[in-house]
């Protein structure tokens, strides 16, 4: 199990900008995590323009291992000046993790790093430094499990200004509410929109700047492990479903062949979880077309195939995060759960030809393998990694 940061963030634009001022580049692999928190020159339409041009140029070289220097080069090389201040301008923040474990801060005009360790503040230890002639902070720290990070743009330091706070929220109080928050127990998505509300507040409804919050946490990266699908010889099922009960983290089967399948290999009894309309309570709804699901020792969800596999999909299309899922515990909702809450998914994907799908025969691949494409597109653009192995 390796060690991640999750991470979530808001942009809130200036009053009447269509176009938000910040921008924010996140980057995931396995061994790296980069976040980058841009704030352009002015707003609107040009601040976005500058802004986004140094996030995407900053995430990229300090990715690829560039140094400070190279990336502050590179910036003063490319980004337009503006016609009426005539100066190339736009912050960054950056944070780099390796591996979960150590992690490179980088500010220029930027406000520092909020840490939450053990509920406490932590200072780091900023260097200053001069790059190309510019100023820019810098510090190397290790993180810890259960570490919360903030990044903000200045629009959030400036929030109340002249009303609630005269001189501003400041970088201090909005730790102080980091802090609050971090104590009540919130993931990065109760986190950031708690921020991001108080911000709001504190502007009267209408932001006088471009205001960003990244909210981010340190933490064991959470797997699963997908088996669908018989494998097309049938001499390779016990090695299938060996692959998914050697896995770690959550095991789960999609296909009603493979649940049969995993059951004879695990000399284990199949339970259909099915109760018919008119025994079921009112507050336990099915979807109309939800196919049901079934119970199998040391699996933690069978489904149905296609169809669930499908219903999955158009979920995940609809929601962000695991909050905005539906209450309903069928096995699409449940399926896209999983999905969400994991960060390392697994597919076991069997190649056998459904005899009885004359589409499948006449494709020449099964309608199982296109929702697949499709589910490994999707989750790929949530900062998933995901792995497929074709049996």
């Amino acid at each position: 199990m390796r060690q991640l940061v999750e991470c979530n963030w808001i942009s809130l634009n200036k009053a009447d900008e269509e176009l938000c001022g910040d921008s924010v580049m996140i980057r995931t692999k396995p061994d790296s995590f980069v976040a980058v928190l841009s704030d352009g020159l002015g707003s609107g339409v040009k601040a976005s323009i500058l802004s986004s041009l140094t996030a995407e140029i900053a995430a990229r070289m300090f990715e690829a291992g560039g140094t400070v220097e190279d990336v502050m080069q590179t910036l003063l090389d490319t980004l337009p000046e503006c016609s009426v201040r005539k100066l190339a301008y736009a912050t960054f923040a950056v944070l780099i993790v390796y591996s979960g474990q150590d992690a490179h801060l980088v500010l220029f005009d930027s406000p520092p790093l909020i840490l939450i360790r053990n509920n406490e503040i932590v200072s780091l230890p900023l260097e200053e430094h001069k790059v190309k002639g510019r100023t820019v902070m810098e510090a190397h720290f290790a993180v810890q499990e259960n570490d919360h990070m903030v990044l903000i743009s200045d629009g959030y330091t400036h929030a109340g200004l002249g009303g609630i706070y005269r001189l501003g929220w400041g970088w201090k109080n909005v730790a102080l509410a980091v802090q609050r928050f971090v104590q009540t127990g919130m993931d990065t998505v109760k986190l950031t929109e708690s921020l991001s509300k108080t911000c709001l507040k504190l502007y009267g409804n209408r932001p006088g700047d471009d205001s960003t919050v990244i909210s981010m946490k340190v933490r064991p990266s959470v797997s699963v492990c997908i088996l669908t699908g018989p494998p097309a010889n049938k001499d390779m099922d016990d090695f299938a479903v060996s692959r998914l009960v050697a896995a770690s983290g959550a095991k789960i089967i999609c296909g009603g062949s493979t649940a049969q399948m995993a059951a004879r290999v695990l000399k284990e009894n199949l339970e259909v979880e099915w109760v018919p309309p008119w025994k079921r309570k009112g507050a336990e709804p099915k979807k109309k077309g939800s196919p049901p699901t079934a119970s199998l020792k040391g699996i933690d969800l069978v489904t149905e195939g296609i169809l669930t596999i499908g219903q999955a999909l158009e979920i995940l299309r609809t929601v962000k995060t695991i909050h905005d899922l539906p209450h309903d515990p069928d096995a699409g909702t449940r399926l896209a759960r999983y999905l969400l809450e994991a960060d390392d998914i697994q597919l076991l994907v069997g190649t056998a030809i459904n005899q009885n799908q004359v589409a499948d025969l006449i494709r020449g691949e099964s309608m199982r393998m296109i929702y697949i494409r499709e589910l490994v597109s999707l989750l790929k653009t949530r900062n998933k990694i995901v792995t497929i192995e074709m049996i």
